[in-house]
């Protein structure tokens, strides 16, 4: 896609290595501090965070014309995308549609949500459209199986995840489009036979991902009261136990990994080597290599976590619901998912979302000139590779140093002794050095070389 383009890479004045070892230093440590300053947090207490009401808010979040007036916008966002994506130019750089989706939405849009609220129910152009159009009372309407859970969710993410990563056609604006149109009108259906909130919270993939990074925002409702929290802590709150669930806290880690991946020569490497396999199925063939590459590199995700909760559950001694306790621990890793979108789209979102402004004047591609944008040029202040690189390493490192921290929190809630408690973090601590040491490399391979 256009839009994975780095400038010159950088040059690191030290070994990639020792990048990777001292920022694993630094989750060590953190995990050493924790464990001094909140080794004594039990039971119920461990997960307690402090909030602070925020009446000020009360009326915002109740306000009827506040939810007019964003669900508006993203109706009005949607439809830009579609009309965009259908009538404007061929050309991916010059077509509004890829910078709305990829950009705007999919990098920033997830970012703000996690510094601020969850966004998405206040945006949500779905539900919009159906408030406005439909109305149906929702008593009556059939509900789905409960075993159901929300796997079509899981599906429908794991789609969108293959438009963007694994079908090569990320940046046809006429497939974005077609995509979001019918993806709308799945939506609407599935909310006029099952009801709202019913089909939204179950099978909309993005109201399930946006109530999950919500979590992790300062903010807070409940009872129809606002409050305010530390950024992080809502993330402690229970969730319903399911591998449904947990397998779609695993695809958010595996989806951005899978996206850095594709550009390490790593990747690169493999698929050269077998294109006398997929080569001749053409398109397909590409789709299907990247498709079965995703799948396996989220079941390895999922198979190593999994893998390292039986020796967290093992070491903390006391019995534990296992479905429900790698529930929990898997909210732990969202921050991780969090500053891994922040850092790997640094630079999207600082230097070619500009890139939207001069399409504002002509966004159809038809010779407008409906804004002063057209000769407008894109500042690239802050977004040499060094500044990306080094803000990256910030990034990551704190992600995990929050995730170190969450998972230590909740083993004090499930394994309740201050020994079981650090026993069982062991493993845990290995799997964020892992996951920091492994982020970071893949990060590193686009835009940095090492001095030789």
């Amino acid at each position: 896609m256009f839009l994975h383009a780095f400038g010159p890479r950088y040059d690191l004045p030290i070994s990639l290595a020792l990048y990777l070892y001292a920022a694993a230093g630094v989750v060590v440590i953190s995990f050493v501090m924790v464990t001094i300053f909140a080794g004594d947090r039990m039971g119920d207490r461990a997960v307690q965070y402090p909030r602070r009401r925020a009446q000020w808010l009360d009326g915002i979040a109740a306000s009827r014309g506040l939810r007019a007036v964003t669900g508006t916008i993203g109706v009005l966002a949607l439809a830009a995308i579609i009309v965009a994506g259908l009538v404007g130019s061929t050309n991916p750089a010059r077509n509004p549609a890829e910078y709305l989706t990829w950009i705007y939405f999919w990098a920033g849009f997830v970012i703000l949500s996690g510094l601020v609220g969850n966004l998405w129910a206040l945006f949500n152009p779905f539900a919009a459209i159906y408030d406005a159009l439909v109305r149906r009372p929702q008593d009556g309407a059939p509900k789905l199986p409960a075993a159901l859970g929300i796997w079509p969710a899981v599906f429908a993410y794991f789609c969108f995840a293959c438009l963007e990563l694994t079908s090569g056609l990320a940046n046809r604006p006429w497939l974005v489009a077609t995509a979001a149109l019918l993806y709308t009108a799945v939506n609407l259906i599935g909310m006029a036979v099952f009801g709202r909130d019913e089909w939204l919270s179950r099978c909309e993939a993005f109201t399930v991902l946006f109530d999950i990074i919500g979590r992790f925002s300062p903010i807070e409702s409940e009872a129809g009261q606002v409050y305010l929290r530390p950024w992080g802590t809502g993330l402690l709150r229970p969730m319903r136990a399911g591998w449904d669930r947990v397998v779609f806290v695993i695809l958010m880690l595996s989806t951005l990994a899978f996206d850095g991946i594709i550009a390490t020569p790593l990747w690169q490497n493999l698929a050269a080597d077998l294109v006398p396999y997929w080569q001749p199925f053409g398109q397909f063939g590409f789709f299907a290599l990247r498709t079965f590459g995703l799948i396996d590199l989220t079941l390895l995700f999922l198979v190593v976590f999994v893998s390292f909760m039986r020796l967290v559950m093992y070491f903390g001694t006391v019995k534990v619901d296992a479905m429900a306790t790698m529930t929990a621990f898997a909210l732990t890793l969202v921050p991780i998912a969090l500053v891994y979108n922040a850092a790997h789209n640094y630079s999207y979102l600082l230097v070619q979302s500009q890139a939207l402004i001069p399409l504002l004047a002509d966004p159809l591609g038809k010779g407008w000139n409906l804004l002063p944008t057209a000769g407008y040029q894109p500042n690239f202040a802050l977004a040499g590779a060094a500044t990306v690189w080094y803000m990256q390493v910030i990034l990551i490192v704190l992600g995990h140093v929050i995730a170190v921290y969450l998972a230590h929190l909740r083993a004090g809630e499930r394994f309740r002794n201050a020994k079981n408690v650090l026993l069982s973090q062991y493993p845990m601590l290995l799997l964020m050095v892992l996951y920091t040491m492994t982020s970071l490399w893949i990060l590193a391979q686009p835009i940095t070389r090492e001095t030789g």
